[in-house]
Formats: C-alpha cells, sequence, structure tokens
C-alpha cells in the first residue's frame, strides 16, 4: 500500500476526502455523499483511492464518503432513513439488499446504471428484490476446500478438479481415512466456532442446497414449509449430525488455525484464508472446490454491494460513480489491493492475482461456477437465525426433524407477521 492510498484511508476513517478527492477550495461541483461499512484498512485505501480517481475523472460530481461502524450499520441506515437523512450512495450487505428495498431505503438501478455495466457481473453479486435490481458487488468472496497434496497423496485420495469435484462417498472415505489415521482428532474445520448467523448461513446453506434442499422456496419467498424441513434437507441434516457424531468435525475448536497448526487435514474456508495457508503450507498447498453431495458444488455467492438511496437527489450521479466501479480497471486494483475476488472476467484478467494463471484464478473460477445468493427476501435475518438454530440443535444432536420444523416454524411466522413482505408495504 503506498503513501497516497494510506492518506486517503486515513481520511476516510474520520468522514473525509478533502486531501483525496476535492480538487481545490473553489470546486463546485455537486456532492454526493457516500455511505459505507467500516472496512479493512486495505480496502479504504483503495476505495478512498477510487473515489479520488472518479472525482477527477469529471467535472460534475464529487463523491464524499463517510465509513460507518459496522456494528451499527443497519441501526444508522433505519434512523438516518426516517429522519430524512440518508445518503446518496450506499453500501449494503448482500443479504441486507431485500429488506433495504422493501422498506424503501433503496430506489432500482435501472436508468442510472446501464445494462452494458452490469451484464458482465457475475449473478451473485447483483442484489435484486421483486425483479428489479437494487444494488450490484464490485467484488465477492468464495469458500474452498484446503489441504496439502501431501495428506491426500498419503491417504491415496484423488485430487478432485472443479470439473470433477469429490462425490459426497469420496469426501466421506476421505474423513474415515484421516480419522482412522490417528493423526487428527478432527480431521475437518469447518469454523463452527463462528457463531454469527451470518456466516452459518453463507457457509453452510449452500452445504444444504448441494443436498437438494434450501432454506425457503425461491419461487415465492414466501414459506419455508416443504423446503427446509422437506427430504433432501432432512438427509443433510443427518449428514450434518453424523460429521460431529463421527467426530470428523469438532463442534468448537479452541481457535481458527486448526488447519494452520496442523490439527485438522482440511479446512472449509473462504479466500480471505489464502495468504495465511500459503505462509504455512507453500507449495504443498491445495485449494479445492467443496464436494458435490448430489445436487452440484455450491458456494455462498454476494458481498456488500453499491446502491442508490430512495431520498438521493442526482440519482445519474450516484449511477456514474457506480458505473466507474465497475470498470475492469476498478475492479482490479480493488482486488490486487485486498485479494477480494473479481465479480467480471474483465476485472478478473486485468487483475494481479485472479488473471489465467494467477495464483487465486481459482477462486474466480469457483465463483463463476457455483457462487449461489442467498435468498432475496426481506426474512433472509430470521432465516439465518433459526437456520442456524436448527443445525447448532443438530450438531448437538436433537432429532433433525424436530430441529428443521422449528426453523421452518420461525420463518413462516415471520414472513406472515410481515404480510409476506409484498413490495410497497412498508413495515
Amino acid at each position: 500500500m503506498n503513501k497516497r492510498h494510506l492518506q486517503c484511508a486515513f481520511l476516510l476513517l474520520f468522514g473525509s476526502l478533502v486531501s483525496c478527492s476535492q480538487p481545490s477550495l473553489t470546486d463546485e461541483r455537486i456532492e454526493l455523499v457516500l455511505w459505507k461499512n467500516l472496512a479493512g484498512l486495505e480496502e479504504e485505501a483503495e476505495t478512498a483511492a477510487l473515489i479520488s480517481q472518479f472525482n477527477q475523472s469529471q467535472r460534475k460530481w464529487r463523491v464524499r464518503a463517510q465509513s460507518l461502524a459496522q456494528a451499527g450499520y443497519d441501526q444508522s441506515v433505519v434512523a438516518a432513513s426516517l429522519a430524512g437523512r440518508l445518503p446518496c450512495i450506499m453500501a449494503v450487505d448482500s443479504p441486507m439488499v431485500a429488506s433495504y428495498a422493501w422498506a424503501g431505503h433503496l430506489r432500482p438501478l435501472d436508468g442510472f446504471v446501464s445494462p452494458q455495466a452490469l451484464a458482465p457481473v457475475s449473478p451473485a453479486a447483483i442484489g435484486t428484490y421483486s425483479d428489479k435490481t437494487y444494488a450490484v458487488g464490485q467484488f465477492d468472496a468464495a469458500l474452498a476446500i484446503f489441504t496439502r497434496r501431501s495428506t491426500l497423496m498419503r491417504m491415496h485420495t484423488r485430487i478432485p478438479t472443479l470439473d470433477r469435484p469429490w462425490s459426497a462417498a469420496e469426501f466421506e472415505t476421505l474423513l474415515a481415512r484421516l480419522k482412522a489415521s490417528g493423526s487428527y482428532r478432527y480431521p475437518l474445520d469447518l469454523f463452527t466456532r463462528d457463531g454469527k448467523p451470518s456466516w452459518w448461513a453463507y457457509a453452510y446453506s449452500p452445504l444444504l442446497q448441494s443436498f437438494g434442499g434450501d432454506l425457503i422456496d425461491r419461487n415465492n419467498m414466501a414459506r419455508a414449509q416443504g423446503t427446509l424441513n422437506g427430504a433432501d434437507a432432512q438427509r443433510f441434516g443427518v449428514w450434518f449430525n453424523a460429521l460431529f457424531a463421527r467426530e470428523w468435525v469438532s463442534r468448537s475448536e479452541p481457535d481458527d488455525y486448526a488447519f494452520v497448526k496442523g490439527r485438522a487435514a482440511l479446512a472449509y474456508a473462504g479466500n480471505w484464508w489464502a495468504p495465511e495457508y500459503r505462509a504455512v503450507a507453500g507449495h504443498d498447498l491445495l485449494i479445492l472446490p467443496p464436494p458435490d453431495l448430489g445436487h452440484g458444488v455450491v458456494i455462498g455467492g454476494g458481498s456488500w454491494q453499491w446502491a442508490i438511496t430512495s431520498g438521493c437527489a442526482h440519482p445519474d450521479g450516484a449511477g456514474a460513480f457506480i458505473a466507474f466501479m465497475l470498470q475492469a480497471s476498478s475492479i482490479a486494483a480493488m482486488s490486487d489491493a485486498t485479494g477480494y475476488v473479481p465479480v467480471t472476467e474483465a476485472g478478473a484478467a486485468a487483475s494481479r492475482d485472479f488473471k489465467p494463471g494467477g495464483k487465486s484464478r481459482i477462486f474466480f473460477e469457483l465463483m463463476r461456477r457455483f457462487a449461489r445468493q442467498r435468498p432475496a427476501t426481506p426474512a433472509f435475518p430470521a432465516i439465518a437465525s433459526a437456520f442456524t438454530l436448527a443445525l447448532r440443535d443438530i450438531m448437538d444432536g436433537k432429532n433433525v426433524e424436530d430441529a428443521l420444523d422449528d426453523g421452518v416454524d420461525e420463518i413462516d411466522s415471520t414472513i406472515a407477521d410481515h404480510g409476506g413482505y409484498v413490495l410497497g408495504l412498508k413495515p
């Protein structure tokens, strides 16, 4: 990170980009306030640098960014909306796009961000609700299985590929062999010590989907009954419980470093762990697709995305900024600075690590082939919470059918209590 980026990041933390993006004190361009979640220094710095570039690229608009603490971000948005003080541009976490749209915080991007700008973007990085596009991401993440080549050779196990991932039987056989070897008390780290519903829904609902189940009926987003507790979901629940009952996975590792410290042979983790895993495993590291549990490989998709608020007086300016952030050079710069996965092929090709042959290309391929959004419904927070409680109960040995039924009851009652989350019917 260069000195200029660090200066911009420091200023962004305090809600000011004067020295980064304001050419002079006599600048009379129209100001567009932008809110984003307070992220790591690399993302803050690169966002500041890109805002500066946008401001310098034209003479009509000047974006001024403010970073808000992520822990209270949603509360800040609701309070600002009630007070009529929302910014013009806003970063929204992908699972919250539908909720914000339903509540009236956002306006559709139609007419302000061209279809040509959106067309190359991975579908998982586009935030929709009620058949309209409300947000679009500049980057994403990707889950994978991390292990060592030497481990698989020792276990006489095939190295899977994107085109031919492990089957459920192959995956289970490997876990059984690793357990029987006596080298690992729990051969697989699923990061279950992270108890946040956002993680459990992001990480484990794709495994449910690979079994053929889902969190909710996506045809209507109106009910979980028959889907989250259907036959495929129950088979997933039995399988998930068996991971712990057979001691292939720990209910809670003492720290996040089971793979780093050699306690686990495999880690089911995101691309953000790649630098640390490469540091300890070197060229022995393998980054593999998750197993196909019967209905194809699935990983979670969707990260923070840019949106235009409903009260924005200059949505054309906000749209121009979002289009700028979707340029291949902008996407590549963010990915190079942060390690986030670019959401377009052109962005990946222009990047250092995600281009064909790059050391992180695997994550782009995983995202492009297998990423699936979490359900685009305002009920998602309730869905994530209910799913997490059900899975934690299953992990601890509760009857699978009962646990899933409890989750379904919670989700469906929440949807009913909110009138089905009809767009235009505000909470």
